[in-house]
């Protein structure tokens, strides 16, 4: 357990750079291990709960989700680089592999932010030609450990119909 402790702490370590304040890095630490202890339904107060702190902190964890010291494509960057440098990442004559793929979830909201009509590509005469909904796209890095690869998430993110203007 102590090893795994150590190996998530050092992990962690290597995406510090993405953060300009220390405060945004500390409440990402705790943030990420709200998530991985958390046994409740997905949510800020069940990670907080997960990890000893109570519903008092809640209006001090909110503020960082939209903290402007850090951008989650810099974080991205960062682990999917750290990623990248492990000896255990799958090579195919000498280049790593990465691995895309993107999903459309239909949404039944008419007013969500980046809810768009997408054609459906399909032989299966069940579904209909378009929905309303989001485009999810993924990009994975492999990794090996034996004989099986892993395909481990770099970026996860709505494309279509969505634009953010940074100040």
């Amino acid at each position: 357990m102590m090893e795994l402790y150590q190996r998530l702490e050092q992990i962690l370590g290597a995406l510090r750079p993405a953060f300009s304040r220390e405060a945004a890095f500390r409440w990402f630490v705790l943030l990420v291990w709200g998530v991985l202890l958390n046994t409740q339904p997905p949510a800020v107060t069940s990670y907080l709960n997960a990890i000893g702190l109570g519903e008092g902190y809640y209006s001090q964890a909110l503020p960082w989700f939209e903290s402007g010291a850090f951008s989650v494509e810099g974080l991205c960057r960062r682990w999917g680089g750290w990623l990248s440098e492990q000896a255990h990442v799958h090579r195919i004559q000498g280049q790593q592999v990465y691995v895309g793929d993107g999903i459309k979830v239909a949404k039944e909201g008419r007013k969500m932010p980046g809810v768009k009509g997408l054609h459906q590509e399909s032989e299966d005469v069940s579904k209909p030609e378009w929905i309303r909904g989001h485009y999810f796209n993924a990009l994975s890095i492999l990794l090996g450990a034996g004989s099986a690869n892993f395909a481990v998430p770099i970026i996860l993110k709505v494309h279509d119909g969505l634009m953010f203007h940074l100040h």
